[in-house]
């Protein structure tokens, strides 16, 4: 077996997304001496920039950056990047055909649980101050009222957006996360598209790609990595892969890890998430078109192009328990419901005949995921701050381990590499 870089590593990062470059970049910015190991072919990790598709790149992993104070936002304004205000939920239209919820009636069931729902939902941080006391978000929703319809509304608005089921949201976590949350409401997409930033991030950094890490041994005063035929060894390493594939035993620690960590990684679940592209020979949607919703099994829609009214392009994002049905269908399949449901959406007959192309990208297929991103069901909240815990020589970083910010989001990931890269260099 080959020795590569023998003690002249400081630290090697496992994982080149967003919170491995965030970490890498912050580690060699600050003089360390820092490798970063990617298993995949490319950087990005959940990430996904696909420029083959035609003349509009597509993001197949994430796409939006989620609040105009974040780590985001800052890198993308020091990279010199456009950002393109994309105003979700004031523009949500719901419903067969939809309509802008702010059109439907006052006494509209789908208009009144939404609203209820997000009410509820923001005041969360108030009723959960005492993490030993914990229920889902639907065990929640039921208490103020919410029927078998309401909580279907729910699920589409709120579960749905973080890759889980009503039933499997830990209330605690949740109420944590609004506690911590600075990024405010605005969102945005990158004009440049998300492939742009991360190449920025990665610039001159030392990255080699196709190594997946089989193991990890901490020797007290160094850490050595095993990586196909190489070992690498550093005085710390940084693990920021996603928290699914560390409760698949991809990784093998020696010691093994803590027993609170190891009940930690296994506290999360991950549930598929898959993102399902249409081309059409025009706009079948009127140029407000940006952001729709129905209870159907591709439940949310919108336009990737956005805001240029011109590109004939739909994607829906379908996770959690949807995603796991229509994983299991051929794309022949999948494609045809698709255009189905969105024919009720538009309202229009001809839907079908006007779609050019389609594609989809199953996270859950794909072995360095495992799925979409974490969530932890009631009674877990602790496993956040846990996982993100260091032991011995080996930090850990990645949107499952972001507790002073927002999981489940580009900017949780890089917060949470920033912090990785404090621990090593304060250690």
């Amino acid at each position: 077996m080959s020795q590569s870089g023998s003690d002249r590593l400081d630290v090697v990062v496992i994982g080149a997304g967003a919170a491995g470059l965030a970490a890498a970049r912050a580690l060699r910015d600050a003089g360390a001496r820092v490798a970063v190991i990617e298993a995949r072919p490319r950087i990005g990790g959940r990430i996904w920039t696909e420029r083959s598709c035609g003349f509009y790149p597509i993001e197949l992993g994430a796409e939006l950056i989620h609040g105009a104070h974040t780590s985001t936002v800052e890198l993308a304004q020091q990279a010199g990047l456009t950002l393109d205000e994309v105003d979700r939920y004031n523009g949500l239209r719901w419903g067969t055909p939809a309509r802008p919820i702010h059109e439907l009636p006052p006494d509209d069931p789908a208009r009144q649980a939404i609203a209820r729902a997000r009410a509820i939902w923001n005041s969360l941080a108030e009723r959960y101050t005492d993490e030993s006391v914990d229920c889902s978000l639907a065990t929640e929703l039921c208490r103020h009222g919410f029927d078998p319809a309401a909580l279907a509304v729910a699920d589409v608005a709120l579960a749905q957006t973080c890759c889980a089921e009503l039933e499997t949201l830990s209330c605690v976590d949740l109420a944590r996360e609004q506690r911590v949350d600075q990024a405010g409401p605005r969102e945005f997409r990158l004009r440049e598209r998300y492939d742009t930033l991360l190449n920025w991030l990665a610039r001159n950094l030392d990255i080699r790609p196709g190594m997946p890490v089989r193991a990890i041994t901490d020797h007290g005063d160094a850490v050595t990595i095993e990586a196909g035929a190489t070992t690498l060894r550093a005085r710390r390493c940084v693990v920021t892969v996603p928290v699914a594939v560390l409760a698949a035993g991809a990784i093998r620690f020696n010691p093994p890890l803590s027993a609170t960590k190891r009940a930690a990684i296994a506290a999360f679940n991950t549930r598929p998430a898959t993102k399902h592209f249409f081309w059409f020979d025009t706009p079948l949607w009127d140029e407000d078109f940006a952001y729709a919703a129905h209870n159907g099994l591709f439940a949310r829609w919108w336009t990737p192009a956005h805001p240029d009214p011109a590109a004939p392009l739909l994607c829906s994002y379908v996770t959690a328990e949807r995603a796991a049905a229509l994983d299991r269908l051929p794309d022949a399949t999948v494609r045809e419901l698709g255009l189905a449901e969105l024919s009720w959406l538009l309202g229009r007959s001809d839907v079908a005949e006007r779609c050019v192309g389609f594609r989809r990208y199953r996270w859950a297929a794909d072995q360095y995921a495992r799925g979409g991103y974490a969530h932890l069901p009631p009674g877990m909240a602790w496993a956040r701050p846990a996982l993100a815990t260091v032991e011995g020589n080996i930090h850990f970083a990645g949107e499952a381990t972001a507790f002073t910010s927002n999981p489940q989001t580009v900017h949780g990931a890089i917060d949470s590499g920033w912090r990785a890269a404090r621990e090593c260099l304060e250690a």
